[in-house]
């Protein structure tokens, strides 16, 4: 796992403080635009409580996701299960 990843994983867990998440890197692939470089993550993620899960997943395109060196400029729930969810990730150097 890359140093993105983790950190990526990280920051989302901690994003999520009430409920107990599980976060698995799916795939994970360089981008880039005329002005930014970056890479665009596929997460699988997952919690004990359904109902946790959906009070975050509502707030996550809206909630600010940074690290040093990073943010996540657009993040996307594309599939939601019991339980669980994919999310995609767009993340930017700045």
């Amino acid at each position: 796992m890359s140093k993105v990843e983790r950190d990526c994983v990280r920051v989302l867990r901690a994003s999520a403080p009430d409920c107990c998440l599980e976060a698995t890197v799916k795939e994970c692939r360089p981008w880039a635009s005329a002005l930014f470089v970056g890479h665009r993550l596929t997460i699988s993620v997952a919690a004990d409580e359904d109902s946790r899960l959906d009070d975050w997943l509502v707030t996550l395109p809206e909630t600010e996701l940074t690290w040093p060196g990073h943010f996540a400029a657009s993040v996307d729930v594309i599939e939601r299960r019991a339980n669980a969810a994919t999310i995609e990730l767009l993340i930017v150097e700045s």
